[in-house]
């Protein structure tokens, strides 16, 4: 059976006439929201992707409308908590969605301390630092895929790079070091966030270590950033014992980007672009049950594939991109689950 999954940032969907965030003006007038939700259904059409997570969605009547005269119309759908003025992410399934769940909730405080030899001859307590929310929510939803699997979908958007300043800030005119400083606050509140969400995957292993997760996220990292590596895990150490390491690798989650890059030979991956730099920011990771070296996997990643024409290079094109077309490529993996009676070899 083959399966396909997708993440889709849609950068602030919302209906026409209505302001977004703090601001005071329509984001849309009717005939940008037109072509917004025309490009949308026409990019879903195109990809033909059974699971799909979505981010930056502030309505789901927005979304819905989107989906309006096309199959996936009928499919089940779940949004979470949209306010109309923040971005929160959502779920499209060709299959039923058995249940939800939106965590709003950091699931620790982040203790920070640093390492003696530096900070000798002083012996401090640790200090933790007073983040207590992700910057949006955590939606996790229980997919039944067949009779046979129930898969975990989650559904994330950490936080952007966009420097955290002062209210009496501002960013054309901020100087290098109060725009590193910013950069920096927003690296650590990304950086708890993607521990927050290994905290959680590991919990949810722990619970149940037959049911496979799949990761549909705009991770705003490169996929080698330490936050990515954060969710994804660490390998176990090759001398090991065997049972710790077996144990080990149920915790360790495969960026679908690193199986594609393994079986080809150029490798074109990207989904943003930013000041001439093309980043890889949107991910697809699985659990272990989906690792080619698993001799007990469940299924394998047969490719791919990113939608990404549209992302324009403003450093080597005059183009401009227009409001209603999304600034983020789409990624979707295909996956071939294994039978029941199948063996992986």
């Amino acid at each position: 059976m083959k399966i396909s999954l997708a993440t889709f940032n849609v950068e602030n969907l919302v209906t026409a006439g209505k302001p977004i965030y703090d601001g005071h003006r329509p984001h849309y007038n009717q005939d940008e929201y037109r072509k917004k939700t025309v490009w949308i259904k026409n990019q879903l059409l195109k990809m033909n992707a059974d699971i799909i997570g979505f981010q930056e969605i502030f309505e789901e009547r927005a979304l819905r409308e989107c989906l309006t005269g096309t199959p996936m119309a009928n499919w089940h759908l779940f949004v979470a908590n949209p306010t109309g003025k923040t971005p929160v992410n959502a779920i499209l399934s060709k299959f039923p969605i058995i249940e939800t769940e939106v965590i709003e909730d950091l699931p620790f405080v982040f203790d920070f301390f640093d390492e003696k030899e530096i900070t000798a001859p002083l012996e401090s307590a640790p200090v933790n630092i007073p983040l207590k929310k992700f910057s949006r929510g955590v939606l996790k939803a229980e997919i039944k895929i067949n009779e046979n699997i129930s898969a975990l979908v989650i559904v994330l958007h950490l936080k952007s790079k966009r420097p955290i300043l002062a209210d009496n800030i501002d960013r054309n005119t901020a100087t290098s070091p109060e725009l590193a400083k910013g950069s920096v606050r927003s690296l650590i509140r990304r950086g708890i966030e993607s521990c927050g969400i290994r905290q959680i995957l590991s919990d949810e292993i722990n619970k149940d270590e037959a049911k496979p997760i799949f990761i549909l996220g705009d991770l705003n990292d490169n996929d080698t950033a330490v936050t990515n590596q954060a969710i994804l895990g660490e390998e176990p150490f090759r001398s090991l014992p065997l049972e710790i390491k077996i144990k080990k690798w149920k915790h360790v989650f495969q960026n679908c980007k690193d199986i594609q890059a393994r079986k080809s030979i150029e490798n074109f991956y990207y989904t943003y672009i930013h000041n001439g730099h093309y980043e890889s920011l949107d991910n697809i990771f699985v659990s272990n049950h989906f690792a080619e070296l698993n001799s007990k996997r469940i299924g394998r990643i047969i490719d791919v594939r990113l939608y990404n024409d549209h992302v324009i290079d403003d450093k080597t094109s005059m183009d401009k991109k227009p409001i209603y077309i999304p600034d983020h490529g789409q990624v979707m993996a295909n996956i071939d689950l294994l039978q029941p009676t199948q063996s992986a070899p």
